[in-house]
């Protein structure tokens, strides 16, 4: 029983709002700020950290140093690691996380 204009008034209002989300999703991500490479202070401490990481991600027990591994140089998704392993998508993310956490628990150790 409503009148026309409530209902065009309706129409625009969905159509602004579904203009809004696809803006927001059309957004770009924000740069990152790349390292500044002709600095060599920050390449050899960008080293280091690297060389730390993968002296404790050696000393990792599996399957958390495999499935680390797959996720950050294999750029595998959690789905295609679940089945490597032959479980599911949530137990990768997981054991991705628990890893991670260990990794950063001992660096934070040997500082």
């Amino acid at each position: 029983d409503a009148s026309e204009r409530t209902y065009l008034c309706a129409i625009a209002k969905n159509l602004a709002v579904d203009g809004f989300r696809e803006e927001k999703r059309r957004m770009p991500f924000p740069e990152e700020t790349l390292p500044d490479e002709t600095d060599p202070l920050a390449r050899v401490e960008d080293r280091d950290a690297a060389l730390r990481i993968h002296l404790v991600l050696h000393h990792l027990n599996e399957p958390y140093k495999e499935v680390f591994s797959l996720r950050v140089f294999g750029e595998l998704s959690f789905a295609d690691i679940g089945r490597v392993f032959g479980k599911s998508e949530n137990w990768a993310r997981v054991t991705y996380h628990r890893a991670k956490r260990k990794i950063q628990e001992r660096m934070a150790e040997n500082e």
